[in-house]
């Protein structure tokens, strides 16, 4: 479907955005005038019809958003194309004004819902992006509301399974399923999609995981891509295992911040004056949770002394026995280091996973400050703690796909050296983070499976613009080296954010909203380096 108020195709491919360039209004409404008789009379007898949007599935959107949702059928293989078939859905808000283009969405994951992307932020989002930009976000393939992978979502969580069994249960249930499950085939079905609403290029915006889908997209499709914006990248080279085990060693500079301006606010939360005082209740805290090794941290900016030195369940076993330790035990030890992958934390510490989350962004300090102050006082009162907690449960199928995509598609070999590293750094009370890298460079998350593919190559392979790249300096869920690794493979225009929000466009950061906007309009960037949001 071509809007003629939008895009016009030159004879040499390339697309002139007529709304964003600088035509007089006069002039613009003659074109679209002349345009819009031409096309009329030039169109084919079986003009394109887009799917028909309606109701989203229950419980995808909020009640309130303006989102319509459809269904599109895509090939289960791409390889076999006229064999098994799944869907996927995609939520859509149409642009409140005048349309310059049509922006789709990934927040990220992998294994994260997109449905509610748009509807859930447009409260926040810039006014003109809204008004002038159909706002489209894919649900993708092995996700609740599209074809769900549920061949593995409850017994992979099961440590008495072995690898064998679980394979089989997969195939059993849903045939050859669980190996389609990748970046890049879930870049196709956003193609199938673009094919299926009629657009001729895209506008995309990528957070996190998001960001190298937008990056296997653009690599797979130049041709499809106009603008792209990158937001907290995936470091191409670290494609996955050390992708997750970076997360954990940029942790430690956030906490530091996230201990130093509690202790700021000393007057509020009375958890300390400093931030090692802060860190020292953190960490009394987390003990009195049952935390045990979790609160191995090195304290700012001193070394640590007397911290709880337990090892989790599985590592002594695994310390000494190396692989030949028990199912069990391997089964545990595999749990325990998808969570860590994954950003989950054990249940069983609030204050652990409350902290894991208030790292993402700076919008949740002040209520984990809170939420700290009162278990300081009352140790059992953590109804806040769990709420914070909370916000990063993800459903079922969210793991699995998860699981799936970077196990499926990792090209880091295992390590399991790493696991008696890990033991030795936890047993001499060293720095937990140091702990969970090494034991997310074992390889023990995906010892169930071997990749099924190559990640598909970043580069340019001729994009009409470059990708638009934006970089927390500080980020804890994906380290700052992603960004400029990003910018390299793509030939794309780094911004460096100061603080370390993970996620930054849509945050209240005026100078870098409307630095996103403006490329949008027309692809150009005029900074190089902009102040992080303020405080909400």
């Amino acid at each position: 479907m071509l809007d003629a108020t939008t895009a016009v195709d030159r004879p040499d491919g390339e697309t002139a955005r007529m709304g964003r360039r600088g035509l007089p209004v006069a002039a613009r409404s003659a074109t679209v005038a002349v345009l819009t008789a031409v096309l009329a009379a030039l169109a084919p007898a079986s003009a394109h019809a887009e799917p028909g949007f309606g109701t989203c599935p229950a419980g995808s959107v909020g009640e309130r958003t303006p989102a319509r949702c459809a269904s599109i059928s895509v090939p289960m293989d791409y390889s076999a194309p006229d064999d098994a078939r799944i869907d996927v859905t995609v939520s859509r808000i149409r642009a409140s004004g005048q349309r310059y283009g049509t922006l789709f969405a990934n927040p990220g994951g992998p294994g994260a819902d997109a449905l509610d992307y748009w509807g859930a932020r447009l409260s926040q989002l810039p006014k003109d992006l809204v008004e002038h930009y159909d706002l489209v976000a894919v649900q993708p393939r092995g996700l609740r509301w599209s074809t769900p992978l549920t061949c593995g979502a409850e017994i992979a969580q099961d440590a008495d399974h072995e690898r064998e069994p679980l394979r089989k249960a997969c195939d059993t249930v849903q045939p050859g399923y669980l190996w389609t499950i990748t970046t890049e085939t879930t870049a196709r079905d956003m193609d199938a999609v673009r094919a299926a609403l009629g657009v001729d290029r895209i506008d995309f915006l990528g957070i996190s995981y998001g960001t190298y889908l937008g990056a296997v997209y653009a690599s797979l499709f130049p041709q499809r891509v106009d603008r792209m914006v990158l937001d907290s990248n995936v470091d191409p080279h670290w494609v996955w295992t050390e992708q997750f085990a970076q997360q954990q060693l940029a942790g430690k500079q956030r906490l530091d911040d996230l201990f130093g301006w509690i202790a700021q606010h000393d007057n509020l939360y009375h958890l300390g004056d400093s931030a090692l005082r802060v860190y020292e209740t953190w960490v009394r805290l987390v003990s009195a949770q049952g935390g045990g090794w979790y609160a191995n941290l090195t304290p700012p900016p001193v070394s640590a002394a007397d911290l709880p030195r337990e090892l989790p369940a599985p590592l002594p076993a695994l310390a000494r026995e190396g692989v030949n330790a028990g199912a069990e035990e391997l089964g545990k030890a595999q749990n325990l280091v998808r969570a860590l992958a994954s950003g989950g934390m054990s249940a069983q510490v609030p204050l652990v996973s409350a902290t894991t989350v208030a790292a993402y962004t700076r919008g949740f300090w002040p209520s984990l400050a809170q939420a700290m102050a009162e278990a300081n006082t009352q140790p059992g009162d953590l109804r806040r703690m769990r709420a914070i907690a909370g916000a990063a449960t993800t459903d079922p199928t969210g793991r699995a796909v998860f699981a799936a995509i970077t196990c499926n598609e990792n090209a880091v070999p295992a390590r399991l050296d790493a696991i008696g590293s890990a033991a030795a750094i936890v047993a001499s009370g060293g720095n937990a983070l140091d702990a969970r890298a090494d034991l997310v460079r074992s390889g023990l998350a995906c010892a169930d499976r071997d990749p099924v593919t190559t990640p598909v190559p970043i580069a340019d392979h001729g994009l009409a613009t470059a990708p638009l790249v934006l970089q927390s300096r500080n980020d804890a869920v994906t380290a700052y080296p992603g960004g400029p690794a990003m910018a390299a493979a793509l030939r794309g225009h780094l911004i460096t954010v100061d603080g370390g929000d993970h996620g930054t466009f849509g945050r209240g950061n005026a100078p870098l909203d409307d630095a996103v906007l403006h490329y949008l309009r027309t692809g150009e960037v005029g900074i190089d380096h902009v102040d992080q949001a303020p405080m909400p």
